[in-house]
């Protein structure tokens, strides 16, 4: 699973959710890093959330394995209803108590009219089983968010959605690796930025 590169959101300090923010030019340079590190792996198929982020960062991956990226909408970030595209000061000066909530316990968190976590939790680890039931025995490269990837990480470690305050958010284009068996997430690797050679970006609260 591969977060998607440094944004426009990102940039500007917005939280993205639904919202389709482009990657910014140091985007697309770690998108290419990632297809880099990647070019010696076996690959069997490539999705992406269909937001712009993700699914320009998988297309430089999808290139080096002469694959084609398959869009999905079940890969997207928390739909963040009231607070899709404002600024992280907009959220903390309008939406004080959820957003508090947000960054303090997330795995509680609903953004104001739209997708609770707990719902993004079990949306992501379904749209997974499902990517996985029809790549038996395959390789699989994801391009997605922040959150999702939380979520698999929470769920790698026995956890449910309550449980994602104690999971550290995955830097820009970080690369992390899990084998799933059983309906059952293992991590093997998370978080590695070592090929993003001094462009590693992170906001953690940025989506």
């Amino acid at each position: 699973m591969i977060r998607h590169g440094f944004s426009v959101a990102n940039l500007e300090k917005r939280f993205a959710g639904h919202s389709d923010f482009p990657l910014t030019d140091i985007g697309r340079l770690q998108a290419e890093k990632c297809a880099e590190a990647l070019k010696d792996e076996h690959i069997d198929a490539i999705y992406a959330s269909d937001l712009s982020r993700a699914f320009e960062t998988a297309i430089p991956v999808a290139k080096a394995h002469s694959l084609t990226v398959i869009p999905h909408k079940g890969l997207r970030e928390i739909f963040a209803g009231e607070w899709e595209g404002k600024s992280f000061v907009e959220l903390d000066e309008s939406y004080a108590e959820s957003y508090g909530t947000w960054k303090t316990d997330i795995g509680h968190a609903h953004p104001d009219g739209g997708e609770s976590v707990a719902e993004l939790y079990s949306r992501i680890l379904t749209t997974l089983g499902e990517i996985a039931k029809e790549n038996e025995g395959k390789t699989v490269c994801i391009a997605t968010h922040a959150t999702p990837i939380r979520s698999v990480c929470t769920a790698a470690k026995g956890g449910k959605a309550e449980d994602m305050s104690k999971i550290s958010w995955t830097p820009n284009a970080s690369i992390s690796y899990f084998e799933y068996e059983n309906g059952i997430f293992t991590a093997v690797q998370t978080g590695i930025v070592d090929h993003l050679e001094g462009i590693c970006t992170s906001l953690p609260s940025n989506v």
